[in-house]
């Protein structure tokens, strides 16, 4: 979806009814009140296309989450160990006065806020198309949902608003509502969004809005998260028949819905397919034409926030095919997989791996590359190899999860397994080492050589699937393991459906699994496998109690993970901001 200048005033007015909302009546450059703007369908659009904004301006794209929903847990450490992030990455000297913390509290509340407004004003808007009235009631119950499930598993049960924020509100008393409250809420949003929301997104060309598959998508996951929070079996049955409901349906009515699977895992994350994926149910858009985006100079950055370092190596240069490695370096950031992640895949049947991972960089210079003592001492290779020469196109670099033998002496450098990563799954400490490791391919951008930017830039523009139809077959298989009376040959059914898909041609018997396998430890192992880097970890750790277990179990350079890390703290500026501080409460662990 395109953010264009014309609303760029109904979309400013609507940014400050959030916590700026105190200069509502200092700014006010067209003469009319938000009341007014909004009263007209142009205004009332810019108001949920602002809801929108926020998702690619500063969550799916920028640092923040990659640190706060990737990091912190069992599959990804900043690359090297290295500082930067470590209060989410690691938990060290995570405090409510973190900038990631209150950034991420303010822009949640801002597109709910957005939302209250828009759904407060709904019938008092003067449509000229009669249909959008409840299509707009629907993405803007869709997204209001979509951003209190963020808020409430980062923070816990916090203030539940449903009226907009006004300039007299701002000095107020909070409380903390519960769970109850606000799953009933999402849940109540969400089945607005189902009942409302059209299979295409209105207008046809506004790839990014909410439709009917991402309604029930989100239905199945909130209702799937809200069993965590039952105390008796009866409880949790009733939501795992509501997420197990919905996500069949989908499975079911994949044609109707216009969603489904890529036959290989290669197309999945294909860049020509980004723009026009088959298998997303909701998508983050950002736009090629930078002065669309939030922010023109820095719109979706992930492209290179899981490379490892290549460039300057063995006589490769950074190229538009193997990527930006800006931040490949110790005291950076960008997410190395740890060795537990890497071992969870077989990549001689499950070819997940090699779809998307990288280990192979071949020489990409128009000469040859003869070997230097400097570059040889790098990678401990012999001395002996001084003046060996590497051709153009033959393999240069080889940083594998394999363990190799004779590595030293190939004639191309290889960094192991072994070297990346010690026997207990901790980094190396060794600085030529640790920041050599199989890149995660899932956001490679395209359009940077495409649009003629520079190798090294930061301005990709990929969309992110933030939603994909696998994620409807691991729902009813976990609904199925885990409600009274389920069944595990469903369960696993659904999780071979998947399993086929992601095998190697040929090898599609052997990635069955029996309905043994049907636990929710290899539930978790495989969303890993297939879910890996796409922001889902954290909020499938703490869904199923598993976040500090995992994280001690398989990522050893997160040492301080305490269980009240399964919340972020609540922000100090938000404290501060309240005439009841005390009784709202800082959450536990959290000075």
């Amino acid at each position: 979806m395109k953010y264009g200048k014309k609303y760029m005033f109904a979309a400013c007015a609507a940014l400050l009814l959030g916590v700026q909302s105190c200069d509502l009546e200092e700014y006010n450059p067209a003469g009319s009140t938000p009341d007014n703007v909004y009263k007209e369908q142009a205004g009332f659009d810019a108001l949920v296309n602002s809801a929108y904004a926020f998702w690619g301006g500063q969550f799916y794209g920028r640092e923040d989450f990659v640190l706060l929903l990737n990091g912190g847990g069992d599959l990804w450490i900043n690359i090297a160990n290295c500082g930067y992030g470590r209060q989410m990455s690691k938990y060290e000297e995570l405090t409510a006065s973190v900038g990631q913390i209150k950034n991420t509290w303010n822009r949640l509340y801002e597109i709910i806020n957005d939302c209250n407004a828009g759904l407060e004003r709904i019938d008092r808007v003067n449509f000229k198309d009669k249909k959008l009235r409840d299509i707009r009631f629907g993405e803007l119950s869709f997204m209001r949902a979509y951003a209190y499930w963020h808020l409430v598993e980062i923070y816990g049960n916090v203030d539940l608003r449903t009226k907009e924020t006004s300039a007299e509100s701002l000095s107020m008393s909070c409380h903390r509502s519960s769970y109850e409250d606000l799953y009933d809420l999402m849940l109540t949003d969400a089945q607005n969004a189902v009942d409302n929301l059209p299979v295409d997104p209105y207008p046809v060309k506004d790839v990014g809005r909410a439709t009917s598959k991402a309604a029930y998508g989100l239905l199945a996951r909130i209702a799937l998260t809200r069993v965590s929070y039952c105390d008796s079996q009866s409880d949790k049955d009733k939501y795992y028949k509501m997420a197990e409901d919905a996500a069949q349906y989908v499975i079911d009515n994949q044609s109707a819905l216009k969603v489904s699977l890529y036959d290989t895992p290669d197309e999945v994350f294909d860049p020509n397919n980004n723009k026009t994926n088959k298998e997303a149910m909701f998508v983050v858009t950002h736009s090629t034409e930078s002065s669309l985006n939030m922010q023109a100079k820095n719109p979706n950055r992930l492209h290179m926030y899981f490379h490892a370092s290549y460039s300057a190596r063995a006589g490769m240069v950074q190229d538009y095919e193997y990527g930006n490695d800006k931040n490949a370096k110790s005291g950076s950031m960008a997410m190395m997989p740890t060795r537990y992640l890497l071992e969870l895949y077989n990549e001689n049947i499950d070819a997940r791996y090699n779809a998307w991972f990288r280990e192979e960089y071949k020489l990409n210079t128009p000469k040859a590359y003869a070997w230097t003592k400097d570059q040889l001492d790098y990678f401990e290779k012999p001395s002996s190899m001084v003046g060996q020469v590497i051709q153009p196109g033959e393999t240069a670099l080889l940083f594998t999860k394999k363990k190799m033998a004779d590595k030293r002496n190939l004639p191309y450098a290889v960094v192991d397994i072994d070297d990346t990563y010690a026997a207990d799954g901790s980094v190396s400490k060794s600085a030529n080492f640790n920041i050599h490791f199989p890149t995660l391919l899932k956001y490679e951008d395209a359009s940077l050589e495409s649009r003629g930017l520079p190798t090294n830039s930061q301005v990709g523009a990929n969309d992110v699937i933030t939603m994909r139809l696998p994620e409807m077959y691991f729902i009813v298989a976990e609904c199925e393991m885990m409600k009274s009376g389920g069944n595990k040959e469903i369960a696993r059914a659904r999780i071979n459906d998947i399993r086929r898909r992601a095998a190697v041609p040929g090898k599609e018997a052997e990635m069955e699994v029996g309905a043994d396998k049907m636990t929710i430890d290899f539930i978790l192992e495989e969303r890993a496998r297939e879910y890996c880097g796409e922001f889902m970890r954290w909020f499938d750790l703490k869904r199923t109690g598993k976040l500090v277990e995992y994280v001690k179990a398989h990522n050893p350079d997160i040492p301080l993970i305490q269980p009240h890390h399964a919340w972020r703290p609540i922000p100090q500026m938000f404290l501060d901001s309240i005439l009841n501080p005390d009784e709202f409460g800082q959450n536990e662990g959290y000075n």
